[in-house]
C-alpha cells in the first residue's frame, strides 16, 4: 500500500477510535487505536495523527482514569511515541 494511502487509513483509524471512545466502548477504542502503529509499520507519524492520538489519550484518561486498560494503553503508546521519529519534527 502506498505511503499516502497508509497515512489516510491510519488517520481514519484514529478517528474511528475516538468515535468508539465517545460511545463508551473503551476496550474496542484502545484496540482500534493500536492498529495505527501497525498500519504505519515503523514510518514516522505525521503531526495530525500524533495530535489525534494525543486527543485520544486525553479523552481516554478523562473517561476512565482508573481503568487497567487505560494504564496499559498509556504505557504502551508512550513507549511507541518515544521510539519513533515523529513526522512533525
Amino acid at each position: 500500500m502506498s505511503q499516502s494511502y497508509r497515512r489516510n487509513r491510519a488517520h481514519t483509524t484514529t478517528r474511528l477510535a475516538l468515535a468508539q471512545l465517545h460511545q463508551g466502548d473503551v476496550e474496542q477504542a484502545c484496540a482500534t487505536s493500536g492498529e495505527v502503529f501497525t498500519i504505519m509499520a515503523g514510518d514516522p507519524l505525521p503531526g495530525r495523527m500524533c495530535q489525534n492520538l494525543g486527543d485520544f489519550q486525553r479523552e481516554l484518561i478523562t473517561l476512565a482514569p482508573s481503568s487497567h486498560i487505560v494504564h496499559e494503553w498509556t504505557d504502551r503508546y508512550r513507549t511507541e511515541w518515544s521510539t519513533r521519529d515523529h513526522g512533525n519534527r
